[in-house]
């Protein structure tokens, strides 16, 4: 394998790279980023120890990377499963990337495992030079707003930091929490929550006498910390169901709390009350909580069977309104069609390699990969060099890239307000039918429970 000396060392090169994928990642590929909190990042200098959720694959560590750097400009160094490591093409690039290895138990024999020790001992070297180290301590990812428990790595490398420095680093633990408004797709929001900084010497004693109840200490503080800013549906057996509750309940706790119901930061913060009062529900009142269940089950094979989402039940337009959205629609066709048609083949390709991959949960890492570095730049140099040579000018070639690519993020946009348009057109299509009627019926009864239950 090669080596990951001097990783933590700031490059010129990964600043350039930065530059570009910023850009790429915060304005083009997701609609909105925040970064909710960033007071509580200490400073640059300062030995910190990010954690977080982990639910999107790469994109998740995208996501710290441009909280990080987009607030001081930092290179933080990530820890990432050492089976991506294999080919030695792959590593260089991830050690350019200042990405660490390693090995889980399932990932490789008992060689690779031994590794770990020298990589926990390198890890907590870069915190002792006061550089960030960032690591995802359920060491995997999972699809859904659940999270798994965290695993002892994380917590070796904070001690063994300590150790070697006397126990007088002053290690900083940095809890996040990235959300997502939907996985799977581009131009969509994303929002990275800091929580406040915490130290952990209460530990230090029983970690000198028996490391493992301290790593378990500090597993379950650090996991409480992340959790109390995630949505954490832990309920594996009725997950679907309160998934959908979440957000069915969205808007009207939102309007009753009179905030943003835009914004992702207060979307997730009203799924977390969703998901409290449920969990009372069921503690206090398991009957109810049957129902709400029943109801919910009964509801979703409605959505499914009209081709409906909460959205559109929820949605009452008037004549005059769908009118007037078909107009706006209309109006704007010509650029959505300039905008997608100019970007069909490198957004398809991105796309056709992205779903090569097994794994869901890395598709939009590979899409926004695939995407970013490699199919438009190369798309758009070829609609450059043809749009100057048919009209014998370089400036109206590099005009026409400027709108196709200006258009594109435009159209990716407007494709999903028709979506909304045609889920619209057909709720009001059925909306004398049975199922409907039943649909909003079940719609109405399940806020009218969890009113009682919330406000």
């Amino acid at each position: 394998m090669i080596s990951f000396e001097n990783i933590d060392q700031p490059s010129w090169k990964y600043d350039l790279l930065m530059t570009y994928l910023r850009g790429a990642h915060n304005v083009i590929y997701y609609r909105k980023f925040r970064v909710v909190n960033p007071e509580n990042i200490p400073p640059k200098g300062t030995p910190t120890l990010v954690i977080a959720n982990h639910q999107n694959g790469m994109m998740d560590a995208m996501a710290i990377l441009h909280a990080l750097y987009g607030h001081d400009r930092r290179q933080p160094v990530f820890i990432a499963r050492g089976d991506i490591f294999k080919k030695d093409s792959v590593a260089k690039a991830l050690r350019f990337l200042k990405i660490l290895p390693v090995f889980r138990t399932r990932d490789g024999g008992r060689s690779d495992i031994e590794k770990d020790l020298a990589i926990f001992n390198h890890a907590a070297q870069i915190l002792q030079k006061g550089r960030s180290l960032v690591i995802f301590p359920e060491a995997g990812h999972q699809q859904g707003h659940y999270m798994n428990t965290f695993k002892k790595g994380f917590s070796r490398i904070a001690f063994t930091a300590e150790e070697i420095n006397d126990y007088k680093l002053n290690l900083q633990i940095l809890p996040l929490n990235i959300h997502y408004s939907n996985y799977f797709e581009a131009r969509e929001d994303l929002t990275v929550t800091c929580g406040k900084p915490f130290t952990f010497e209460e530990f230090f004693d029983t970690y000198k006498e028996t490391p493992n109840p301290a790593y378990l200490a500090l597993n379950e503080k650090s996991r409480a910390r992340v959790k109390e800013m995630t949505p954490d549906i832990d309920i594996p057996e009725n997950y679907k169901e309160i998934d959908e509750l979440t957000r069915i309940m969205r808007e009207p706790i939102l309007e009753h709390k009179g905030v943003d119901a835009k914004l992702l930061y207060n979307q997730k913060e009203a799924d977390m009350e969703t998901i409290a009062a449920v969990h009372k529900l069921r503690d206090e009142q398991p009957d109810r909580f049957t129902a709400l269940m029943d109801n919910l089950r009964q509801y979703m094979e409605l959505l499914k069977k009209t081709g409906l989402n909460s959205w559109a039940v929820n949605r009452k337009v008037s004549g005059f309104k769908m009118v007037l959205h078909l107009l706006v629609s209309i109006l704007l066709l010509p650029i959505f069609l300039f905008g997608y048609l100019n970007n069909l083949l490198p957004s398809w390709l991105a796309k056709h390699f992205a779903h090569k991959i097994k794994d869901p949960m890395m598709h939009s890492t590979f899409q926004y990969s695939i995407g970013a570095v490699f199919t438009f730049p190369v798309w758009y140099i070829i609609l450059l060099v043809v749009a100057s040579l048919v009209s014998h000018h370089f400036w109206i070639g590099l005009l026409y890239i400027i709108l196709s690519a200006i258009t594109g993020v435009i159209a990716a946009d407007l494709k999903k307000a028709y979506r909304k348009l045609c889920l619209l057109l057909k709720a009001s299509g059925i909306r004398k039918s049975a199922d409907y009627r039943k649909l909003s019926e079940l719609n109405t009864q399940v806020k009218k429970e969890m009113e009682t239950t919330l406000f």
